[in-house]
């Protein structure tokens, strides 16, 4: 039997819940991490060894535990004796960071720093010496346990397979074994070092984490001008039939001149258009473009673009990132080929002799390489350019998690998220929707004028009409693009296309087309209805107007609202909500992102009205 194979039944769990309980006390244990002590036992999971439901039930309660009597400890010992056993552990920077997130207050301030990268013990610690009080640590730090346990069981759960195949095929190789398991371990505590300089470095740079969004504004014609970049590159690369994508310059531009979020939201809305004229399955891969964006917008806060150094980091970043990401959709989309020739050799011939994930990751690699060292070297070069044009609007600050998390502060949220639920289940009666539709408008109104609350379901007429009135508004502007594609569709009749030849393509690409800029002007029609009614979500010049306000705002609501949309869908955060229809609580997100919006972006009167 294999190392792991022994490693089995209650000795197990007591021996990875002991070192949890002794590392949550305070005294480091750097041979023995908890990250990858609950990987361990997700790997134990798999194999059958342990029982899982023990398993994750007896390490959270010696996380808990232990943290709680690891903040009575650091609470009796004080701040001058904590430091002198902190000096010589070169413990002092983490432990300031600690301080510093928990004088916020507030349970939400516990649970965020326990599922920081390297502060989880610290913030037990620095919570006894600050004197926050028992209630408000624990109700931080049951669901941060919860997580943690989750999340990494989890990972090692689902990795453990592959580790457990290749031991077994290494029995007779007791060394070859032990060197993979030392190099998986080299691997996670890399990755936690990585990830905890690579935190510190944004955060010195000025990121203040994913979900508070600065929005640097871009001139009007910039974001057309990245996702025509994007456009005319990838249609190129398929019109040649080049060995690469091409669909990235744009996307890492906007990134490096914006912050993460615009360029990962330039990333999805290229994938888009992409998919909606030429190239069906790229919004198959719009989560990889979006990835791509983001890592890009990342690097200004490192400074990257200021230095060869980092030219050559982002291009390595991009590419493995965009490798990575891509293989699992090669391999659900097309069976791991990447739909470049180049790449397909290279799978081909390695699928007859490596796994298909390995030959998959290969051949996307291969093609992404010289693909993004084009991109990021164009991309770069371009704002180096555009850096030294002035801004023409002031920056944005968005936070997301007041969208995410209003809904519960609301009185009897429950409730009313439940009758919204109602009439996501029966929308089909028509009236149902018209409610809920209308129920949104008054909820983004609310936000608008600083209400941020969910409302009640009174004046229901009302909100009937105004579902009525908005539901007409969107058809009205979809109906050129839907009238250009029906006329496309008709035009695909082969007798037709012979003597028009590719006309009924074109028209067809254009009617996907203007259904894409629907999506994008969508939350400024909304804002103008919300402020001047019918007609005044109907006057283009006032949308212009709204567009103009700042660009990035405008693009990266648009693909949070293709983000929300997925979401809710597919049901992730039922997850975390229970029993709510994620549908439901999505759609409130978005009327909350919608009434930022519309306030953001009201002609000044109302703003100064506001303030």
């Amino acid at each position: 039997m294999t190392f792991i194979e022994n490693l089995g039944g209650m000795a197990l769990i007591l021996t990875i819940c002991g070192l949890l309980f002794v590392e949550e006390l305070g005294v480091p244990l750097p041979f023995a991490p908890g990250d990858l002590v609950l990987a361990i036992g997700g790997i134990a999971v798999t194999g059958g060894r342990v029982n899982p439901v023990l398993m994750v039930g007896l390490t959270l309660v010696a996380i808990i535990v232990g943290a709680a009597l690891g903040r009575e400890i650091t609470a009796l010992l004080g701040w001058d004796r904590l430091m002198k056993i902190a000096r010589p552990l070169h413990a002092e920077k983490p432990l300031g960071r600690a301080a510093d997130l928990l004088r916020r207050g507030g349970w939400r301030t516990v649970f965020t720093a326990r599922l920081l990268p390297g502060l989880r013990v610290y913030t037990t610690q620095m919570a006894g010496i600050t004197g926050v009080r028992r209630s408000t640590f624990l109700a931080g730090l049951v669901p941060s346990a919860v997580l943690y346990v989750a999340g990494f069981v989890g990972l090692g759960a689902a990795f453990g397979r592959p580790i457990l195949a290749l031991i077994h095929a290494s029995q007779h190789q007791i060394l070859l074994a032990v060197l993979a398991v030392a190099a998986a371990i080299a691997v996670v505590l890399l990755i936690r070092i990585g990830t905890r300089r690579a935190l510190l470095s944004l955060e010195s740079g000025g990121w203040t984490g994913p979900l508070h969004l600065r929005l640097d504004s871009l001139g009007i014609l910039v974001m057309p001008l990245c996702l025509g970049i994007n456009f005319a590159g990838h249609a190129l690369a398929v019109g040649l039939k080049l060995p690469l994508f091409l669909d990235s310059m744009g996307t890492i531009l906007c990134g490096v001149l914006a912050g993460p979020w615009v360029g990962g939201s330039i990333g999805v809305l290229s994938n888009l258009l992409t998919s909606n004229t030429f190239d069906p399955v790229a919004s198959s891969y719009a989560i990889v473009s979006f990835a791509v964006g983001f890592t890009a917008g990342l690097s200004r806060y490192l400074s990257w673009q200021r230095r060869a150094s980092g030219w050559i980091l982002l291009w390595a970043v991009c590419a493995g990132v965009s490798a990575l990401l891509s293989t699992p959709i090669n391999l659900l989309v097309s069976g791991g080929q990447s739909g470049v020739g180049f790449g397909d050799s290279i799978y081909a011939s390695l699928s007859t002799r490596f796994p298909h994930a390995v030959a998959a990751f290969v051949g996307e690699l291969a093609v992404d390489v010289p693909d993004k060292l084009i991109a990021v070297a164009g991309a770069l070069w371009i704002a180096q350019a555009l850096a030294r044009q002035p801004a023409t609007t002031e920056a944005v600050d968005l936070d997301l998690r007041e969208p995410f998390t209003f809904v519960f502060r609301s009185s009897r949220w429950g409730r009313r998220i439940l009758v919204g639920a109602v009439c996501y289940a029966f929308f089909w009666l028509v009236v149902p929707g018209l409610l809920l539709l209308g129920y949104l408008v008054e909820l983004s109104r609310r936000v608008r004028d600083g209400q941020p609350e969910v409302p009640q379901w009174d004046h229901r007429w009302r909100k009937i009409k105004d579902g009525f009135v908005v539901t007409s508004l969107f058809v009205l502007w979809s109906l050129p693009g839907i009238v250009v594609s029906v006329i496309g569709g008709i035009l695909l009749d082969p007798s037709i296309e012979l003597r028009l030849g590719s006309l009924g393509d074109v028209l067809s690409a254009l009617g996907n087309v203007w259904q894409v800029m629907v999506l994008v002007i969508q939350m400024p029609v909304w804002a103008q209805y919300l402020q001047g009614g019918f007609r005044a979500a109907l006057d283009v010049r006032a949308i212009i107007h709204r567009l103009r306000v700042n660009p990035s705002l405008t693009v990266v609501v648009a693909a949070l609202t293709m983000i929300l949309l997925v979401i809710g869908v597919l049901g992730l955060i039922a997850l975390v909500i229970g029993v709510v229809v994620s549908l439901t609580y999505m759609s409130f997100v978005w009327a909350h992102l919608a009434g930022i919006y519309a306030r953001l972006t009201d002609p000044a009167p109302r703003q100064a009205k506001a303030a």
